[in-house]
């Protein structure tokens, strides 16, 4: 980097320097910046006004619009609906029916050690990571990215296309849920008729009848679970095979179109409306949750659900050394909290820049953990009453929709009072559906209005427009075989891109930008302290995590590759996808997840300051390479007492992370050219 440009403009120098691995070019051009601003006489509010009208595409708190001037940058009301959003949208159906079930798979109470050592390695790290790029940054994941790592701009691109598929099939959740609420307001609730008879709770005497006045029909299935007929059968009319597109499902669709009208109208006026909005829909979940806390744990046989849940099978030290529990706690971790995805840059960008993101994060990870064991109390209480009922062990085999609409469907039908309870719960999962909806939807929404190509459109046409998109691409989602194309989508968009875009968010933070430089640019560290257990957490445990993850996942597919529940002849089977269901499952991989190697591709074949870029990484690299090998030689030569504070002066290379500045580079900016120099 030439003389020139370092004189003329230091925001300049900032941008071009980002591929730095341990970022003290950086450093200095910012604190020469800092210091120009100051001596000219400027307030502490000009400074920060300057630092954020930096670039188009740094960090801004304006961004153009359609006449060219500047229009300021939405910001919530405050704190209070922030955290709000924050807990609506980390807080979603996962946390009633995913946990529950593998809290039963993995030995009960045994599966929560390894499940919060993951919140604490991995789930609050790397949502800190980015509550802090969007605040600092002021722009969603691909304008973040593009100020943080352009070479890998890639990551940005990749969760928003992983975002925009999760908005897709997670819409269709919403649509049954309105299709089951309304189908609730009835008497006696539908799902417990089968081939339009009732069957809840006759004797044996009158199925004799019924089954000598009906034969040709398999009731095995009426009778064991006509809510599990109702769910295939009637609601969704799913096909036998994920290659049968069977009938159109008409109602399926109108309640696809609600779903997606109410998503368009509380997010027409950007956060101006859905801010609004999540106080009653963050809120009202915790209300239903009590009071079905309160039934669910009185109902006969709750206590046999609970004891399942909290006491620890007899194998359950074994399972604490078995690598496939700690895999489903982490993947639970990583999933339930909707990291990597955007969402969370998207919602932190329009957060106040002087925000402490710490204090939420950590709220939002109790929280979110914290409901999942409450939600977990309320389902194994009503799968101890099921099982009560129906004379069977307590068990729970379901995950997903199944468990929300079959089990506790059934459960439903035998409470006191069922559609009142039924209705309670229906709106319950519809709250939490639509807060997870908001945001990955704001996610989309924010990419968008961050490009220039769409800030002249108006912001409830824009909406309007990417509604109707979506609501058409997902079409498919209703017919005979949606259901098993849900699960399709849900395995491969929701896994293994969702798993790479987390470890390069690492890389990019703790290898590529340097995590001190990152916490003097867009994040405040309250203690130096801090700063060395954020490096250790970014730069080696978070990474490490996600690739152990990665691979494990990779392994355990080869090994036992990938299946989804069909409906046949009145029962669920386990098959496997087909071969062009496995193309498609690719399909929705590559599109996401390649963008990072080929952004980073075109990037260093067509700019010479990517590959400088990525020329001063390894060279940094390196440098901090040595620098660690000497720290460490120094504390073993002081434990051995042969330390001599003379040793300290003799330091000729950067200390690490950039934490000491030798003399005689103080104010200079080492570049590839200055390395070449030497």
């Amino acid at each position: 980097m030439d003389e020139e440009n370092s004189e003329n403009s230091s925001i300049e120098l900032t941008q071009t320097s980002y591929g730095t691995s341990n970022g003290k070019a950086s450093e200095a051009n910012e604190e020469l910046h800092q210091l120009d601003i100051t001596v000219s006489g400027a307030s502490d509010k000009d400074v920060e006004a300057t630092d954020l009208e930096a670039s188009d595409d740094g960090v801004s708190s304006e961004s153009e619009g359609e006449n060219g001037k500047n229009k300021k940058r939405e910001t919530w009301d405050n704190k209070f609906q922030f955290v709000l959003s924050l807990i609506g949208y980390a807080v979603g159906l996962g946390n009633v029916w995913r946990f529950s079930y593998l809290c039963a798979k993995n030995g009960g109470s045994a599966f929560l050690f390894p499940y919060l050592i993951m919140l604490l390695l991995l789930g609050i790290p790397l949502f800190y990571l980015e509550l802090t790029l969007g605040q600092g940054t002021r722009k969603g994941p691909v304008g973040a990215w593009k100020k943080v790592a352009p070479n890998l701009l890639g990551v940005g691109i990749a969760a928003a296309i992983v975002n925009s598929y999760i908005c897709l099939y997670y819409n269709v959740i919403i649509a049954w849920v309105i299709y089951y609420f309304f189908s609730s307001f009835t008497a006696f609730l539908p799902w417990g008729n089968c081939f339009g008879h009732v069957v809840l709770g006759l004797n044996s005497t009158q199925r004799m009848d019924l089954l000598s006045n009906n034969t040709g029909l398999d009731w095995s299935s009426c009778f064991n679970s006509s809510s599990e007929y109702y769910w295939y059968n009637t609601a969704l009319e799913a096909s036998s095979d994920i290659a049968v597109a069977g009938v159109f499902n008409w109602r399926m669709l109108l309640c696809l179109m609600a779903a997606w009208v109410i998503i368009y109208l509380c997010l027409f006026k950007g956060i101006q409306s859905s801010g609004k909005i999540i106080y009653f829909t963050a809120i009202f979940p915790y209300v239903v949750l009590v009071c079905l806390f309160f039934r669910a744990v009185t109902l006969e046989g709750a206590g046999e659900g609970l004891k399942f849940l909290f006491l620890p099978d007899e194998g359950w030290s074994q399972k604490l050394f078995d690598p496939v529990v700690w895999l489903d706690a982490a993947t639970q971790i990583f999933f339930s909290l909707g990291l990597s995805i955007g969402a969370l840059v998207s919602l932190s960008s329009y957060s106040k820049p002087r925000n402490n993101a710490l204090v939420d994060t950590v709220i939002v990870c109790l929280m979110n953990s914290g409901t999942s064991i409450f939600a977990s109390i309320i389902v194994f209480s009503v799968v101890g009453f099921r099982a009560l009922e129906l004379g069977i062990e307590v068990s729970l085999v379901s995950e997903g929709p199944g468990l929300a609409f079959v089990i506790f469907g059934e459960a439903l039908l035998r409470m006191p009072g069922s559609p009142f309870w039924a209705l309670l719960f229906f709106v319950m999962l519809f709250t939490l559906g639509l807060d997870s909806q908001f945001a990955t939807m704001e996610g989309v929404l924010t990419v968008l209005r961050d490009m220039k190509t769409f800030r002249k459109i108006r912001k409830e046409l824009l909406v309007a427009i990417v509604c109707a998109v979506f609501f058409t691409v997902s079409i498919p989602f209703v017919l005979g075989n949606g259901v098993y194309l849900f699960t399709l989508f849900d395995q491969f968009a929701g896994s293994v891109p969702l798993l790479l875009i987390g470890f390069f968010e690492f890389i990019a933070v703790g290898w590529v930008y340097g995590v001190k430089r990152y916490f003097n640019t867009y994040a405040k560290a309250y203690h130096p302290y801090m700063i060395i257990l954020w490096t250790v957490m970014w730069k080696f445990v978070g990474p490490l995590i996600m690739l152990v993850i990665f691979f494990s996942s990779v392994f355990r597919e080869i090994k036992d590759p990938l299946k989804y529940t069909v409906y046949k002849n009145y029962e669920e089977v386990r098959e496997g996808f087909p071969p062009w269901a496995l193309f498609v499952g690719s399909v929705i991989i590559i599109t996401s997840v390649s963008f990072i190697p080929l952004v980073l591709i075109v990037r260093l074949v067509w700019l010479k300051e990517a590959r400088t870029q990525a020329l001063d990484f390894f060279i940094g690299l390196k440098q901090d390479t040595i620098d660690l090998f000497h720290k460490i030689m120094r504390c073993y030569t002081k434990a051995r007492g042969r330390w001599s504070p003379h040793e300290e002066d003799d330091t000729t290379a950067l200390d690490y992370q950039g934490i000491h500045t030798p003399p005689e580079l103080e104010g200079e900016v080492p570049t590839f050219s200055t390395h070449i120099q030497q």
